[in-house]
């Protein structure tokens, strides 16, 4: 098959989606498939061959509310489209998708919801009726894949066929964690407990209230923080006197000897898809904390310790916790390689992808 992706931005760009779409597309080579991948960047433009596949990257000429736009994408995309079997497009919410949809041939388009974009305020009800019209543009694509039931009811709720939705889980490629954490270099600590935050640095990760909350314990608690966005200058304010780190945008291959070295890792999301790192950290065997919030709960129950946001003392209860979460640690790692390996999900996805071709 040939297969096209489509997505808002791809590496060395962090992210969840970035890495899915990286990892998909590595897999599907493998499997002897024809890819190239269509994206936007802020700094690189032009065609590379990345592990056997095609990346043609796109200059941004603006980027609101984080969303980068390109306008050549979309033109390139009316020329490329016809000559594969499948489309596969990441994301609802970005305009590399609502720009490029119009010109796809809609029997043979696959789009992944990759969970909900969450902001606040005024921009919290721009956004939601710009999702309310994604929604409504990309209604007729032949096939939608929802990472969890949660995201399964809120295509539903936007007015997408319910026939037309699959679930299938996020991945990581287990086999490429172990073979980083064997060569990671030995990290000195902090502190004891040592935490470490892996995420854009953006409202919907909490880690503004997760500060706070650490600030009111009476425990000396390290934190790395690996990632950007518009929220530094505020976490630099509220973290200051603390034994916080911020260690910028870093690769997999550079965190992972923090992750390592660190007591657990800790996602304090207001708002969540299906986190990546989360299945990250349970593949290196690490300690999970997480918010408690309706899909961690639904995803990780048995294999994460969970506190309430803005409650300190819950905090401090999951901190104390960590030392005794061997069990937590086991069920992870079995959980991520009998469920969300890329060598499962990815036959999976696969498997879609020659449904779709069939039927078209």
């Amino acid at each position: 098959m040939r297969i096209l992706q489509v997505s808002h931005r791809f590496p060395p760009h962090p992210g969840g989606i970035e890495y899915y779409v990286q990892r998909l597309s590595k897999f599907l080579t493998s499997k002897g498939h024809d890819v190239a991948v269509l994206t936007v960047s802020s700094d690189l433009a032009g065609k590379s061959m990345e592990d056997g596949y095609e990346v043609y990257r796109f200059r941004s000429l603006a980027e609101p509310l984080r969303n980068p736009l390109s306008l050549k994408l979309p033109l390139e995309f009316r020329r490329m489209a016809k000559d594969f079997d499948i489309i596969h497009m990441h994301s609802i919410y970005t305009f590399t998708t609502l720009l490029s949809y119009p010109f796809s041939p809609k029997e043979k388009t696959l789009v992944t919801l990759h969970g909900r974009a969450f902001y606040s305020g005024l921009y919290g009800l721009i956004a939601s009726i710009y999702e309310k019209i994604s929604f409504h543009l990309v209604r007729n694509a032949s096939t939608f894949i929802a990472l969890t039931d949660l995201d399964r009811n809120l295509m539903i709720r936007g007015g997408i066929s319910k026939d037309k939705i699959v679930v299938i889980p996020n991945f990581v490629d287990v086999d490429e964690l172990d073979s980083m954490a064997s060569r990671a270099r030995v990290m000195e600590r902090d502190a004891e407990p040592q935490l470490l935050f892996v995420g854009g640095l953006v409202e919907a990760k909490g880690l503004d209230q997760f500060l706070l909350d650490l600030r009111r314990l009476k425990m000396d608690v390290g934190l790395w923080i690996v990632g950007k966005g518009s929220l530094m200058p505020k976490l630099r304010v509220l973290s200051r006197g603390m034994n916080v780190r911020f260690l910028g945008s870093l690769s997999r291959r550079e965190w992972i000897p923090y992750a390592l070295r660190s007591d657990a890792i800790v996602l304090p999301s207001r708002s969540e898809g299906f986190p990546t790192i989360a299945l990250e950290a349970m593949a290196l065997r690490k300690p999970l904390i997480l918010s408690d919030i309706e899909v961690h709960r639904r995803l990780f129950s048995d294999t994460a310790i969970f506190y309430t946001l803005g409650n300190p003392v819950f905090l401090e209860k999951a901190l104390r916790m960590i030392d005794n979460a061997e069990d937590f640690v086991k069920r992870g790692r079995k959980l991520v390689e009998t469920k969300y390996d890329i060598k499962i999900v990815g036959e999976r996805i696969l498997e879609l992808y020659k449904s779709i071709l069939n039927k078209a």
